[in-house]
């Protein structure tokens, strides 16, 4: 997400400062915001670094969603054929 925002702007197209990064996980959304958390952790990857520190310039927006409302899980995983009705309803397509 980073690198596309970096495009766009050497693009000179408009967009938004903060790129918005859905997560199904409430405890690295927590971590990835508060620094205090991180005391109770015992392994903390570079990438985490990075990521805390690119919300704390508020160029990440990290938000909670639930992860029965993932729309990725339609593109990365089987689900049933009610889920997949409404992917493909999400997704303006229809039945052939």
């Amino acid at each position: 997400m980073m690198w596309v925002q970096k495009l766009l702007t050497e693009l000179k197209v408009h967009h938004p400062r903060a790129a918005r990064l859905w997560c199904d996980n409430l405890g690295a959304k927590y971590l990835s915001a508060n620094p205090m958390f991180h005391a109770t952790t015992k392994h903390i990857e570079i990438d985490f670094h990075f990521v805390r520190e690119q919300v704390a310039n508020k160029l990440l927006d990290i938000r909670f969603i639930n992860s029965g409302d993932q729309v990725v899980d339609g593109f990365s995983k089987a689900i049933s054929a009610m889920k997949l009705r409404q992917f493909r309803h999400n997704l303006n397509l229809v039945s052939g």
